[in-house]
């Protein structure tokens, strides 16, 4: 199960201390982009690479904008819309965007609006924005059919006319739908079928029930086809036993998806899936966790090699011992490395004696985790750290450039 907001708050006002407080159809065009080697790269067509992301999306911009859009993720699942009793809409409670069929987030982050739309254009991975409603312990479908009993879906009601300035300010692609404890029917099938008359491709986002949701899917598609068009299934937390080659929504696309883990774990994982069941998409719960570090284009990069059977060719290899002897770390990619991230590529920590280096890369080497101590810089191959003083059995994070 996701988090509820308020839970989300909790280790948010943590995170907050050291980050600054911080859909379409699924048949996916190439997307030109730059992987985490920083050379171009296309997305094999039809394949989605996912992320959810909550209030850093927002709070700290100037850093997650750039970064997802370089990540090499395909769709961005910003999370997630509160609906209140009277349809009022917020983000993680804390972040009123739509009330009274108006859009109001301008006022708290002026910037959100444009950010969302920024994602999609100029030099980006990103074909789609979807906005996730729902979550653990709260009512947000409780409210939505309430509001739909008593005034229906209809222009005037509130859910649509809030629904329709929210897509007007933030051009958002999808609604991703993540109802863990009402599970009303009629109700879900009416808000969908009016989220796409509103211009929105809907995503659903089960972690259990799967005969309400397979209900849900072919109900709206019959009334309305190709409105539902992706299924984020949860397979970790209290969907931690779910596999997308178990759930069948007929034609609709089935994404299963990780929390966190190695880079190796995640790769192997979707390699998994796609030889089992042939599925073409993942997705990464919670891009919270590891903003700013690298760690995004690593995972989207996992989720894309695993999805299209391939690994990387390419990279800096460590050695245990010197003139690239003994045990050796997989390819590990351009990026910036603490310990914890080293280790998913075979890394030990005060281990490595010797290393090869692709031609014009620089890798900077340092003695302690989180890049501290004293730090080596090398731009080719090297065969024994024991000609470099201090070197030997001594690295415990890297920057790879």
């Amino acid at each position: 199960m996701k988090l509820s907001y308020c839970k989300h708050a909790g280790w948010m006002l943590a995170l907050m201390s050291v980050m600054f407080f911080g859909s379409c159809s699924n048949e996916v065009d190439p997307v030109v982009k730059k992987d985490a080697e920083g050379d171009a790269a296309t997305l094999p067509a039809g394949l989605t690479v996912s992320v959810f992301g909550g209030g850093p999306i927002y709070q700290n911009r100037t850093v997650t904008i750039p970064e997802l859009k370089a990540s090499g993720f395909t769709e961005v699942v910003v999370w997630n819309i509160a609906v209140s009793t009277a349809g009022d809409l917020n983000f993680n409670g804390e972040f009123p965007v739509a009330s009274n069929g108006t859009y109001i987030g301008g006022s708290m982050y002026p910037n959100f609006a444009s950010d969302l739309q920024s994602l999609k254009t100029g030099t980006t991975s990103v074909n789609r924005v979807t906005l996730s409603i729902g979550s653990s312990n709260i009512g947000d479908f409780q409210h939505i059919r309430d509001l739909i009993n008593a005034q229906g879906t209809g222009s005037t009601s509130i859910l649509y006319r809030n629904f329709q300035a929210l897509k007007a300010a933030t051009g958002a692609d999808a609604i991703d739908l993540d109802d863990e404890n009402c599970y009303d029917l009629s109700t879900m099938v009416q808000f969908c079928v009016m989220l796409g008359n509103l211009g929105y491709n809907v995503a659903l986002c089960p972690y259990t029930n799967s005969n309400f949701w397979t209900s849900v899917a072919t109900q709206v598609n019959n009334q309305r086809p190709g409105t539902i068009d992706q299924v984020h299934l949860q397979c970790y937390a209290g969907g931690a036993g779910n596999s997308p080659c178990n759930w069948n929504f007929g034609g609709i696309p089935v994404h299963g998806s990780r929390w966190s883990g190695s880079t190796s774990s995640v790769q192997s994982q979707f390699t998994t899936w796609k030889n089992t069941c042939g599925t073409t998409g993942g997705w990464m719960w919670l891009y919270d966790e590891w903003v700013g570090n690298g760690m995004a284009a690593q995972y989207a990069t996992a989720i894309r090699n695993g999805l299209s059977g391939t690994t990387p060719t390419t990279g800096v290899k460590f050695f245990q011992h010197s003139n690239y002897g003994g045990t050796a770390t997989s390819f590990i990619p351009k990026g910036n490395y603490t310990l914890s991230q080293l280790q998913a590529y075979g890394f030990v920590n005060d281990w490595a004696s010797s290393m090869q280096v692709p031609s014009g890369w620089t890798v900077i080497l340092y003695q302690h985790d989180n890049f501290g101590g004293t730090s080596w810089t090398f731009t080719a191959n090297n065969s024994n750290f024991a000609n470099t003083a201090g070197l030997n059995d001594q690295v415990s994070s890297v920057r790879i450039q």
